[in-house]
């Protein structure tokens, strides 16, 4: 029996999102909070106040944590669990993206095809769903609105779909996944004058109902049970500074390879050349696009522009099919050259420069070479094809090709992860730690010691995590010797080369070393 192209399709996607979520430890401190408070949730805490063992936690949401606590309790305590419904969510992103290329279209089973390929291999859509962070569910989330909105045309009942979306939005991420929907929509009626789409999304009753119960329900449990969480669910202007800017200008440009060119041909024919602007589909798309970017921008959660993933995905599906459809070489050309000028340059001269400067990636060139050589065949094929005049194989081979670069990447975490991770060390201390033992971090602040032990330990000598009060566990450095010499067993995790200031007692055992930490006991 053969199977059919969209199951295959489906598998191979399946094989690249989750092949390597369980290979690595988590990566400090983002992924370190997030799976700590799911765990400390799983084993019996407040689902509705995040805490770190007695530590609490902020969050703009806790509906995430929700989903790692039903993932660790089917699948197990592991970190294949706690990024299962991440790596889940990049693919409802692939989904959603088919989705909303739907509508208005002859020929919608190759647009729903071609946005499908854009969105999987576009490198952001990798990057969110292969953390334990609500972005990728956030952007799956908003695909699925977006989606929702845009055949709402077709059916006015998929607009429930889209406020069912924006509802679970809110309570998976925060008031963003709230508000930015209904701010794209508002934004979009004003510029073409569509006033049906604003009346419709705000007064349909089986969307604007579901919207307000759930949502409503949502956070008056929250004010009850934890009203500290609602200050740090409003959005806060982010400051940049040098590094700042220069970090996200990099991640700006991996996010988007390897179709630069391509996103920014269909953003300049989709443009409005005047206002009113003519009412679509792919201006709605445009629109959608800009908020969610501006919003991530303000805000410096950069991660959170996966949300416009699935909108660029579906436009740019739905302007290469008309490009197919037309055989409009021009375009297809300009967008080829653009992509070209954009990513080779970057891509092989200022790659060096970034490896050098950052230690994580440095740390990653085993497979971030692999990855540059993946664009390199993507940009000679898209070139050939472009050339040759084969516009079938050239929407075919180069979307495949962009799959195909995904592959390094996931090698890209498992490096990274000798870096920011204490998955050796943390599992050592499960298998070791008793009831009255006492675990002492000197000169580091990981939190996913506590996802690995579930024991609060304390931090000496070590900036405390952001989002994270645990003052009461910070401990000064004279208190190495002082815990030492009790009846209890001690351990201490520090960084290899770090020496501490006080010496330690003689009686110092050495129990691993590993991912730059070393592990010793006082017993």
């Amino acid at each position: 029996m053969r199977l059919k192209p969209a199951t295959l399709f489906g598998l191979l996607l399946f094989y690249i999102f989750f092949r390597g979520i369980g290979t690595h430890g988590l990566i400090d401190p983002v992924e370190g909070i997030n799976a700590s408070v799911a765990v400390h949730m799983a084993a019996g805490g407040n689902y509705f106040v995040p805490k770190i063992g007695e530590s609490l936690a902020s969050g703009r949401s806790v509906g995430f944590w929700w989903l790692s606590v039903i993932a660790i309790k089917l699948i197990g305590w592991s970190e294949f669990a706690v990024r299962f419904f991440p790596a889940l969510s990049g693919l409802l992103m692939v989904l959603s993206s088919a989705k909303a290329a739907r509508p208005y279209s002859d020929d919608p089973m190759r647009k729903s095809w071609l946005a499908a390929s854009v969105c999987a291999g576009m490198t952001l859509c990798f990057i969110v769903s292969q953390f334990d962070s609500p972005h990728s569910l956030y952007a799956a989330l908003m695909g699925i609105a977006l989606s929702g909105i845009v055949r709402s045309s077709e059916e006015k009942r998929n607009l429930r779909t889209a406020h069912l979306a924006i509802s679970f939005a809110f309570i998976a991420y925060g008031f963003e996944g709230l508000y930015l929907p209904l701010l794209a929509v508002l934004i979009y009626c004003v510029l073409s004058e569509d006033w049906e789409l604003m009346r419709d999304f705000f007064t349909w009753p089986g969307g604007i109902i579901i919207t307000l119960l759930l949502s409503g329900l949502y956070f008056v449990a929250l004010v009850i049970t934890n009203p500290e969480i609602v200050h740090f669910m409003r959005c806060q202007n982010y400051t940049y500074n040098f590094g700042g800017i220069a970090g996200i200008s990099m991640l700006l440009f991996v996010s988007f390879v390897p179709f630069h060119g391509f996103i920014l041909r269909s953003v300049y024919e989709v443009f409005p050349r005047e206002f009113p602007a003519q009412k679509s589909c792919e201006f709605f798309m445009f629109v959608w696009a800009c908020v969610f970017a501006v919003s991530s921008l303000l805000t410096g959660d950069i991660l959170s522009l996966g949300a416009c993933v699935p909108a660029l995905a579906a436009l740019l599906g739905r302007k290469i099919d008309s490009w197919l459809r037309q055989r409009s070489f021009h375009s297809m050309r300009y967008a080829v050259m653009f992509n070209t000028l954009i990513i080779f340059p970057v891509l092989f001269c200022f790659m060096p420069f970034a490896l050098h400067n950052f230690p994580a990636l440095e740390a990653s060139m085993m497979s971030l070479v692999p990855w540059g050589i993946t664009e390199g065949l993507f940009l000679f094929a898209s070139w050939y094809y472009t050339k040759t005049r084969q516009p079938v194989k050239w929407a075919r081979n180069v979307s495949a090709s962009a799959l195909i670069c995904l592959m390094p990447l996931a090698g890209v975490f498992s490096l990274s992860a000798g870096l920011y991770s204490s998955h050796d060390a943390g599992m050592k201390l499960r298998n070791l730690v008793k009831k009255n033992d006492i675990i002492l971090q000197y000169g580091i602040n990981h939190p996913s010691i506590y996802f690995y032990t579930l024991r609060n330990s304390r931090i000496i000598s070590a900036d405390l995590t952001p989002g994270v009060a645990e003052r009461k566990f910070s401990a000064p450095e004279s208190a190495i010797n002082t815990l030492w010499g009790t009846q209890y067993r001690v351990f201490l995790l520090m960084p290899s080369e770090l020496k501490p200031e006080t010496p330690l007692p003689q009686n110092v055992f050495h129990i691993t070393e590993g991912e730059g930490l070393l592990l010793l006991s006082n017993q």
